[in-house]
């Protein structure tokens, strides 16, 4: 008797929720359309969006209907009442930028001021992809342009800045159909011949080697963090503001001559999406650059948390030259390439581990070593050790890493888009009025005569990878394919053209051995050894037919 009385108790509360639910507003966004509805690059767009109280009761105001591109609010409209089964419609305009975009409309957002039925459903999207116009389309269509890794001035601390930035950029150009080179290549063709990525004119040289013909160049000014709070009720939520400034020049290749320079800016404010404090991420991140850039190869402590992010430095005290990186494990076992920096004299190059394999596999509790490399041998080596434990004192590597998902999900990687956004949208219309104007493109190669056409394909080994592979300066563009054979000559008396990098001629002294191409880029092929040999940085290579 009693468990009757108990759910029928049970059964009329829920009723009584349901019937209280009923009589309260609902507020959704019933439709959001745009006009025109395929919208290019520059177009004036009107949003609009239908607000309907789909509850059997008044919502009485005032209350919000927030739009926003990309998470970033454009207008902000107040309602004061919309009677229940009634509905409104509410228009605002935004510029339009090429590119995929998301648009937003939010009602009631985010103190819900009104209380609903559902309080789940007051947001709609609408994904929009602007194009560029036909006319600029076909303009800038047979331009081949290369992006270089930006600058990173803003001393930040934060990872991967100058590479995330330029691929987030090279991503943004090619959804709306340029044709963007392989980064890669460009960083591969400065590594190989000693070029300095600060210099323009060693930029645009090796700009040319990849077959560009504009390149972007591009710095990271500022990187501004301001802690704060966000105060609902009891409630207290960690909070900052993120201001982000960027700065690019359009550079014709051929001349090395800067055509046009940009500027954008970013913003945005909320939650600050790090996994601990501000304050200490901030601490994390503008601490131990001093620590580690003292002298010889350094990390910034003796021992490490697991998932802690590990920061090596190294002053150089030399002249300017690229140095990489190579992490070991205690038996030796190569786990990761961190990747080459170009560092000048008296100046600091800074690498970043997160304690993964190359293959994205976590390690574990154990001594490691970080071997510097130079291109020719290993300069120094520094060990420390990986504890058992869980770390609290640092954010997740994911967090700080520039063009990581976690990243753009914080306010800073939020308003680190809307900085690429608007740089993106400058050099769109940059890029339009250079392309209407002739360039000092160089006369096109001429097509290979009989007599050379059967000899067979020449050229030289441009690097020697950590993990064994060799880097020939010969790619898809020069008809290498995936499985090409090639001989490896130790030779003297080399003649090679200074502006073409074409080899003239040369004596053959012995054969070191084979490779064979595994991956053919356009300008640069990748290849294994076949046999055991040691082959160096400038041995010709010639292929086997």
């Amino acid at each position: 008797m009693m468990t009757r009385r108990i759910l029928a108790l049970a059964a009329l509360a829920v009723a009584s929720c349901a019937q209280l639910a009923l009589g309260l507003p609902d507020l959704v966004v019933s439709q959001l359309e745009i006009t025109p509805a395929t919208p290019t690059n520059g177009t004036l767009v009107t949003v609009a969006a239908t607000i309907e109280n789909v509850g059997y009761s008044d919502a009485d105001g005032p209350f919000f209907v927030r739009f926003a591109v990309d998470g970033q609010q454009i207008d902000l409209i107040s309602l004061m009442s919309l009677g229940g089964g009634r509905s409104v419609e509410r228009t605002t305009t935004w510029s339009a930028i090429a590119g995929p975009h998301a648009l937003s409309v939010e009602i009631d957002g985010p103190f819900n001021r009104v209380d609903e039925a559902d309080e789940r459903n007051n947001t709609r999207s609408l994904q929009v992809n602007v194009r560029l116009a036909e006319t600029v389309l076909e303009v800038l269509e047979p331009l081949r342009i290369a992006i270089a890794r930006f600058d990173d001035s803003s001393g930040a601390g934060f990872v991967n800045v100058g590479e995330g930035v330029a691929d987030a950029l090279a991503d943004r150009f090619e959804a709306i159909g340029l044709r963007i080179l392989d980064r890669s290549e460009l960083d591969a063709i400065l590594q190989s011949n000693e070029l300095n990525p600060s210099s323009r004119a060693d930029v645009a040289s090796a700009g040319r080697r990849i077959g560009a013909d504009l390149l972007i160049l591009g710095s990271v000014l500022d990187i501004g963090i301001q802690e704060g709070s966000l105060s609902l009720g009891f409630l207290r939520v960690d909070s900052a503001s993120a201001n982000v400034r960027l700065s690019a020049e359009v550079v014709d290749a051929d001349s090395a001559r800067g055509v046009a320079a940009v500027s954008a800016e970013g913003q945005h404010e909320g939650t600050t999406g790090f996994s601990i404090d501000i304050g200490q991420l901030l601490s994390f991140l503008t601490t131990g650059s001093a620590e580690v850039c003292s002298g010889e190869l350094q990390v910034d402590r003796a021992w490490y948390n697991p998932q802690q992010t590990v920061r090596l430095g190294y002053r150089n005290d030399t002249a300017p030259a690229w140095f990489g990186i190579e992490m070991h494990s205690s038996t030796g076992t190569f786990l990761r390439w961190l990747g080459w920096e170009f560092v000048g004299t008296g100046e600091c190059g800074s690498w970043f581990w997160d304690q993964r394999t190359a293959s994205g596999l976590p390690i574990s509790p154990g001594i490691y070593t970080a071997k510097l490399w130079d291109g020719t041998s290993y300069i120094d080596t520094v060990a420390f050790q990986i504890r058992p434990g869980i770390g609290l004192s640092t954010p997740d590597a994911d967090e700080i890493t520039v063009g990581h998902p976690d990243f753009d999900e914080t306010v800073v990687g939020t308003a680190m888009g809307h900085a690429i956004d608007r740089l993106t949208a400058a050099l769109l219309l940059s890029l339009e009025g250079v392309a209407s104007q002739p360039l000092d493109r160089a006369a096109p190669t001429a097509m290979p005569s009989e007599e050379t056409r059967g000899r067979p394909q020449e050229g030289q080994i441009a690097a020697i990878l950590p993990d064994g592979r060799v880097a020939i300066n010969l790619g898809a563009s020069s008809g290498v394919a995936t499985g090409d054979l090639f001989e490896v000559l130790e030779v003297e008396n080399l003649i090679v053209d200074p502006q073409t990098s074409k080899i003239l001629a040369y004596d053959v002294l012995s054969v070191k051995g084979e490779i064979t191409v595994t991956e053919a880029r356009e300008q640069v092929s990748y290849a294994t050894l076949v046999g055991g040999f040691d082959p160096i940085i400038g041995d010709v290579v010639r292929g086997i037919p």
